[in-house]
């Protein structure tokens, strides 16, 4: 891993409930832009500058039309796919209370379709708000979803190298 001053390390989450984290690359402590570096990172709380020496689950972005390190004396290929995401919500009412079903879907290029389920109740004290249980149900059915892709990326890590994925 090589980075310059300026570009972005990525960290993935290794679980369901945790997001990605993105900082920029403020500093290079190693040699011929190795690790450690300094990074400022991107949190809701305003962001934190930091040494890090990335794991296995890191990558260097290089700003679109830069001269990235890892690009140097190479010809960089770029790939764009567009995945789209189909969001389907219902909701039923009896009496005071309420529950509202998620249905999200996605089809790979490959056919290769997965659907997440994800469902909300309004409590009979509740205030009504059908805005919240639309974004609760939505999220689990995004949850689902999310999870069943980890599992195909698994599935297919395994059959690619015959070593079974292990999330960091």
């Amino acid at each position: 891993m090589r980075a310059e001053v300026g570009d972005r390390l990525v960290v993935e989450s290794p679980r369901d409930d945790a997001h990605r984290r993105t900082g920029v690359v403020t500093g290079i402590r190693g040699a011929g832009g190795s690790p450690p570096y300094q990074v400022h990172w991107s949190d809701a709380e305003g962001g934190h500058d930091a040494l890090v020496y990335p794991g296995p689950d890191a990558h260097i972005e290089h700003p679109p039309g830069g001269t990235g390190a890892e690009a140097e004396g190479t010809d960089a290929m770029h790939t764009t796919k567009r995945w789209n995401v189909d969001v389907v919500v219902e909701e039923e009412s009896e009496g005071e209370s309420a529950r509202t079903w998620a249905e999200v879907g996605l089809v790979a290029d490959d056919g290769t379709a997965l659907r997440g389920h994800g469902m909300s109740r309004k409590h009979p004290t509740d205030l009504d708000v059908p805005e919240i249980g639309e974004e609760l149900a939505v999220s689990r059915a995004l949850s689902d979803l999310s999870r069943q892709l980890r599992q195909v990326a698994a599935e297919d890590i395994n059959d690619n190298t015959g070593t079974p994925w292990r999330p960091t």
